[in-house]
């Protein structure tokens, strides 16, 4: 069998087994009633301990793909997917279909994301925003607008509700994405990761599958396993995810979801092709899967290519469009929003009041006036001009260690670069060796909850560094990198 296993790799060796295995039922490569080596003989061929591959067989038998038998024909034998004709073309209404703790990997992600505020490291790890860009233009007169005159009007102004007017100022601000959205249509939260929850509050139980890209944020998959769903991955490829995978596990696992962030995908950087976005809408349709699109980068634009979004190319309504301000306003003021079918939206609302969660009408009314004051725009602009800048120098300063045994492909946008080692290279081991250093990354192996098979990974995000320690991480980089590989 063609298993490639990286002995240099975090995921354990029997993972990395189970998953070129699975890979290769995926793919029709064995089909239906394939009897896979006996396990001696397949430890022999990988040089590993027969244990395991036992291992690897059970995860494959307790994902419901191989069946080991006692009886003669005695063996592991693959077992067939799902029948193909058994799902129903016709696209259910999302409104139709409601249904009303931290591991190792998400607890590593969240520490480093807390170390990137401090001093005391350079830090290419969180993303934390740069107190530089926080946006001052207008700031002090609206802040004062709102206390001016008699503290009753100030009382007044923080009473009255100011969802309706954000509302409104967040379809204009689609309107020039394309997306015309009718204000009814939004539900206001504080941020993507509190709508993530709702959604699967709303339409997911216990056990559920739901299809998301890998690599995937820690956070946003401590947001599935802590709701105790089936978190079915499939990989991303240079132009978005992987669609014809995809179809494959929709008809293995019959997911209620399938979540998806096209545009500047985190980790990876990678923007979905307009080709994969109309593809992954028609599978959507014709097996009745609505898609949750997160678009969090999107202001983070460093090219003049704009492509649709998936919701603004959605002809069905089985697009959740989420998004939120907390990279490009002061995080404090946490506004975010779903947009969605006018049923869903009124749920989520229900849910929100039963949870007594509440969008400040205080960071409401400070952003109603900077969009309105037409602060906000320039303040986009001006912050994609910033990023595009430090993009560009992180890029040129990893080119010059190159040869070290580290790549990556240019983003068009966001504020991260994904970055593939060399086999040689130790990805736990670089990140302990860079902190020791004080510098900041990020270890690619949090970012697969079931294990990756393959050269390790690192993100590096230029979100709140300075030009000066971007060439001292760098370099810095470089040195843990050359104490990181494994002699041969």
């Amino acid at each position: 069998m063609n298993i490639q296993i990286n002995r240099n790799s975090e995921t354990p060796i029997y993972l990395q087994i189970k998953k070129s295995i699975k890979k290769l039922i995926v793919n029709r490569e064995l089909t239906e009633g394939y009897k896979l080596p006996p396990e001696r003989k397949l430890a022999e061929e990988l040089q590993v301990h027969r244990n395991t591959v036992v291992k690897a067989y059970c995860e494959l038998i307790a994902d419901g793909l191989v069946t080991a038998s006692r009886e003669k024909p005695k063996g592991y034998f693959v077992k067939s997917f799902a029948n193909e004709d058994s799902f129903n073309k016709r696209f259910f209404p999302l409104e139709k279909m409601m249904k009303y703790n931290f591991n190792n990997k998400e607890k590593l992600f969240l520490d480093i994301f807390s170390d990137s505020a401090d001093k005391n490291y350079i830090s290419l790890g969180g993303i934390t925003m740069d107190f530089d860009m926080i946006p001052t233009d207008g700031m002090k007169e609206i802040v004062s607008s709102m206390f001016s005159g008699k503290m009753g009007s100030v009382l007044h102004t923080l009473s009255r509700d100011e969802g309706g007017r954000t509302r409104e100022n967040i379809c204009n601000i689609l309107s020039k994405e394309n997306m015309y959205v009718n204000p009814r249509n939004i539900q206001l939260v504080s941020e993507t990761n509190q709508a993530l929850n709702y959604l699967m509050t709303l339409y997911l139980e216990e056990g559920d599958s739901v299809i998301v890209e890998e690599p995937i944020v820690p956070d946003n998959a401590s947001v599935f396993r802590n709701k105790h769903l089936n978190i079915v991955t499939v990989p991303m490829e240079e132009d978005g995810m992987k669609v014809e995978l995809l179809e494959k596990l929709i008809k293995q696992y019959n997911p209620k979801f399938i979540y998806t962030m096209p545009n500047y995908h985190n980790p990876t950087g990678i923007t979905m092709s307009l080709d994969k976005r109309n593809r992954l809408l028609e599978i959507a349709q014709n097996y009745g899967v609505p898609i949750i699109e997160e678009d969090s980068q999107r202001d983070f634009r460093y090219t003049d290519n704009r492509l649709p979004s998936l919701y603004t190319l959605d002809r069905y309504k089985s697009v959740i469009y989420i998004d939120s301000f907390t990279l490009t306003f002061p995080y404090s003021i946490k506004t975010g929003y779903i947009v969605a079918p006018y049923d869903v939206v009124e749920m989520i609302g229900r849910l929100i009041v039963v949870d007594e969660t509440i969008v400040s009408n205080m960071g409401q009314f400070i952003l109603n006036e900077y969009i309105e004051g037409g602060y906000f725009s320039k303040h986009v602009e001006k912050l994609a001009v910033y990023y595009k800048a430090k993009r560009d120098l992180l890029c040129s300063e990893l080119d010059k260690i190159r040869n070290k045994g580290i790549n990556y492909n240019k983003p068009e946008g966001g504020l991260l670069l994904w970055c593939t080692l060399d086999a040689e290279i130790n990805e736990r081991k670089l990140f302990q060796k860079a902190e020791k250093k004080g510098l900041l990354i990020m270890p690619g192996f949090i970012f697969y909850p079931g294990g990756h098979a393959g050269n390790g990974h690192i993100r590096l995000c230029f979100s709140n560094i300075s030009d000066e320690n971007i060439k001292k991480g760098i370099k810095l980089l470089g040195e843990a990198i050359d104490e990181s590989k494994t002699r041969r």
